[in-house]
């Protein structure tokens, strides 16, 4: 909210309007492309700043469970969504609120009001000192590491080219969040976790939780996320970083005990951890009977609505195991996604419904190795639409039967 007082006073000013009109002076005869890898400014007379944000104050500050906030500072905001907004706000309340919760957010106000400054700042200091005792600790440095700027984001969208901001001093930390477009939370912590041979959410609950008692959310293939907030201590800092140094202690007694042919099992899962995952697939295209048919021209955009709600009825589906699709596309024959299918980790769909399935996307799938595939059953294979529903489709697909569209 901060940042946007500040942008709209910004826009207000007439030095930056001045700056402004030098900018476009000097990019008024520049090509397309040369445009297009331009940093642009936004023109004070048309931009209006309209910001939402959510706050899970429950995980930064001191409220009750579920206590949360939205802030919201918008210039149109009467005059365009103000009815919609309390509309939406008044639907997903309660009428029945939790006081002890709205007075834990108060006091979780006053508290940031009076000291905020001072533990944002504890806070980003336990988050730094966690970063070096695992950084410089010479038995975790052999399995473990802390990703930095530059391992998580291109170089491509950071003009200052600092690797680490805020560890190599809050001026680089402050060129980075005027320069570049992305910048990383300092007070979150990305450790790699590859040369262990653990997947993330292995890791997560074999030895983090199970053993130790350490809860964590958000793991991927290869990494584990800690968050710091107002609460951790020095002394917090300190456990994890023993649970850290007991965890790959052990590990590394494990490898040196481990018999040939177990020591290449090993080796081949950190390779398979630590190397590139593989690329993600092109976007196969929907089948022609969820083709977006609203427009008078050809598109190539997909009709998803449609392909949702025909799979409500069980009829219109089918499980194949990934062979037998295999097969029919070897075949010639095209076949449908019903569902979104998910692998988690990473957690985004390389399939929705009505989308063809490719052997490139199949592929992928298997190669990520990944536990957990949202849309894909072990004992059955992916649900898919049969040929006979596909048919039944095309040939009503001039005037789609409302019940199919609408569910």
């Amino acid at each position: 909210m901060h940042s946007a007082a500040e942008l709209r006073r910004r826009f207000a000013d007439p030095g930056y309007r001045a700056s402004y009109e030098d900018h476009l002076s000097a990019h008024s005869e520049v090509t397309d492309e040369e445009l297009l890898r331009t940093r642009l400014r936004p023109d004070p007379a048309l931009a209006r700043v309209r910001v939402y944000a959510t706050q899970s104050t429950h995980k930064t500050l001191t409220s009750l469970r579920q206590g949360s906030m939205i802030h919201v500072f918008d210039q149109d905001f009467d005059q365009k969504v103000a009815e919609a907004f309390h509309e939406a706000y008044m639907a997903h309340t309660s009428t029945s609120p939790n006081y002890q919760i709205l007075a834990s957010l108060d006091l979780g106000r006053r508290q940031v009001a009076l000291e905020g400054v001072e533990l944002v700042q504890r806070q980003i200091e336990n988050a730094m000192r966690l970063r070096d005792a695992i950084d410089n600790h010479p038995l975790l440095a052999r399995y473990v590491r802390c990703l930095r700027t530059s391992d998580l984001i291109p170089v491509a969208h950071r003009p200052s080219r600092i690797d680490q901001p805020l560890r190599s001093g809050l001026r680089n930390m402050q060129t980075a969040w005027s320069q570049d477009e992305f910048v990383l939370d300092p007070s979150r912590i990305t450790l790699s976790i590859g040369r262990t041979g653990y997947d993330g959410d292995t890791f997560k609950r074999e030895q983090l939780m199970d053993r130790y008692g350490v809860q964590i959310n958000k793991t991927s293939r290869n990494t584990v996320l800690f968050m710091t907030n107002i609460g951790t201590t020095r002394s917090s800092v300190a456990f994890l970083v023993e649970v850290m140094v007991n965890i790959v202690r052990e590990l590394d007694e494990n490898v040196e005990e481990m018999g040939i042919d177990e020591r290449a099992r090993f080796e081949q899962t950190v390779r398979r951890l630590t190397e590139r995952a593989p690329a993600m697939p092109d976007f196969s295209g929907f089948h022609p009977a969820f083709r977006d048919t609203s427009g008078t021209e050809q598109t190539p955009e997909g009709d998803v609505r449609t392909a949702f709600y025909l799979a409500y009825d069980d009829a219109n589906c089918e499980y194949l195991s990934a062979d037998k699709i295999l097969e029919r596309i070897a075949s010639g024959r095209d076949v449908v996604s019903a569902t979104f299918v998910t692998p988690y980790p990473p957690g985004f769909p390389v399939l929705v419904p009505g989308q063809v399935f490719s052997a490139n996307i199949l592929e992928f799938i298997t190669t990520l190795d990944t536990p957990e595939i949202h849309g894909y059953r072990p004992d059955f294979g992916y649900r898919v639409y049969t040929e006979k529903a596909i048919e039944n489709l095309l040939a009503t697909r001039g005037a789609p039967d409302p019940s199919v569209v609408s569910g």
